[in-house]
């Protein structure tokens, strides 16, 4: 879908279109975000690579403090669900001049909860740091790290929620671009700050963060420029002094916290995991922050498809058009299994290869290895869980979504983690086995739910 097509909705409707063109609408609005999500993602696996050139414990604090970072940064930032699905749907009714109100209730609200959720970090990363590891130096490089990573967590939500509005609007390729330079500036910021280049000093750990945040800080003013421009500041009503309207706040909210709360699920979760893998070693940590980071890119394709797929279901119920939205659901279906698949297929055939990218450590790869071939089983079932949640969200059932992934993740991870890794003595490759378990159960329950609820009559 061009990236500045008027008015913003598909024409003709989706029920109507070739097989062809559909795949190719998809597929278009996906590649710019998958690219995005890739740029964001590899922020993550950047500090990976360059901190794991200082030892396993820099890795193993980075995985850690991470994951503690996004356990309220990431699982607010989900407020941007509302924000894409409300703007697909106004956009897909023709109500663009609502679209600048949309975004200035999204922001307000997500700026209140983030300044407070940033200082809980700022003044606390010791005892946050403290809920998931006991070993002294992951400790300590863990503190330094969250201290300028929160520093940042405002300007990084305010990006999430205008790239979103952007993405529901079809303008995929804005959040790609925007997303990319902030990649990149991340990328030489890394080399500067961690190692001590160009005349900075050498800050390990704490320069992969605070690199972090200087990057997501410029692609928050970058893509706040993009938004201001003068034609699409006109079409939306992106500035005026009525937009922010209370009656939204209830919509979004009732949109939003679903998926908030189910990201928070899920990172509690996988703090557990890491609990649990800490009991076998901090090399076992280490290796698996490795694994995790690959499995995070390599879901890139389903998760871009998911958001096209979320789109274009919104925008068709919108029109009135719920066999364009089941359409759009299964073509999306169709291209995550084939681009996921591949990465299935090479985590199988030479998952040594790709670990080898992140570490020089034999015994870090020996330990890592086998987990990641138990990725390669993930990818295809993955495919179909993410493509389904993000149909079933377009239509404004994240209630639903939220429960079955809570259910799965924060639920019957950590046990199962547990039982397979310590009780039945199955170390780390137990505990991705549990992992496979926990996206095998949420695809078929986002099965389940397609099929059976009623979400192409949702209001939104």
């Amino acid at each position: 879908m061009p990236a500045e097509r008027e008015p913003g909705t598909l024409d003709p409707r989706l029920g109507d279109m070739s097989r062809s063109r559909l795949l190719e609408v998809i597929f278009e609005m996906a590649t710019p975000v998958v690219l995005a999500n890739i740029s964001q993602t590899l922020m993550g696996l950047v500090d990976t690579l360059m901190v794991g050139r200082l030892g396993a414990a820099p890795l193993a604090a980075v995985g850690v403090a991470t994951l503690l970072f996004s356990a309220l940064a990431m699982s607010l930032k989900h407020a941007d669900v509302a924000a894409q699905t409300i703007t697909a749907r106004r956009v897909g009714q023709g109500r663009d001049a609502e679209v600048g109100a949309v975004l200035a209730t999204a922001v307000a609200v997500v700026t209140a909860a983030g300044l407070l959720l940033m200082l809980v970090g700022l003044m606390w990363p010791g005892f946050l740091m403290r809920l998931v590891s006991s070993d002294p130096e992951v400790h300590s490089l863990g503190v330094s790290y969250l201290r300028y990573r929160y520093a940042g967590m405002l300007p990084l939500l305010i990006y999430f929620i205008v790239k979103a509005v952007f993405d529901g609007i079809g303008w995929t390729a804005i959040g790609m671009v925007v997303g990319l330079a902030m990649n990149l500036t991340n990328v030489v910021l890394n080399y500067v700050l961690i190692f001590g280049k160009l005349g900075a000093p050498a800050m390990g750990v704490a320069g992969a963060a605070l690199a972090s945040t200087v990057s997501a800080t410029l692609a928050a003013l970058a893509i706040l420029m993009l938004a201001l421009r003068t034609s699409t500041r006109r079409r939306f009503r992106i500035l005026c002094r009525t937009n922010f309207h209370t009656r939204l706040i209830k919509p979004f909210i009732q949109l939003g916290w679903p998926p908030a709360v189910q990201v928070l699920g899920n990172i509690t979760a996988l703090l557990i995991f890491y609990a649990i893998v800490g009991k076998i070693s901090v090399l076992a940590v280490a290796a698996g922050n490795v694994v995790m980071r690959i499995m995070a890119l390599s879901f890139m394709p389903g998760v871009g498809v998911s958001v096209a797929v979320q789109t274009l279901v919104g925008q068709s119920l919108g029109r009135h058009d719920p066999r364009g939205a089941r359409r759009a659901t299964w073509g999306g279906v169709g291209l995550s299994v084939l681009f996921m698949g591949v990465f299935g297929v090479a985590f199988l055939a030479v998952p040594g290869f790709f670990f080898r990218l992140f570490a020089d450590d034999p015994a870090l790869i020996a330990a890592g290895t086998p987990a990641l071939r138990v990725l390669g089983l993930v990818q295809v079932i993955d495919a179909v869980g993410l493509t389904l949640a993000g149909a079933l969200r377009g239509a404004g059932a994240t209630r639903v979504v939220m429960l079955v992934d809570i259910i799965a993740g924060f639920g019957l991870l950590p046990p199962m983690t547990y039982l397979f890794a310590i009780v039945l003595n199955g170390g780390l490759m137990g505990a991705f086995l549990a992992v496979l378990a926990w996206f095998t159960l949420y695809a078929i329950g986002m099965t389940w739910l397609f099929f059976r609820s009623r979400w192409e009559t949702l209001q939104v």
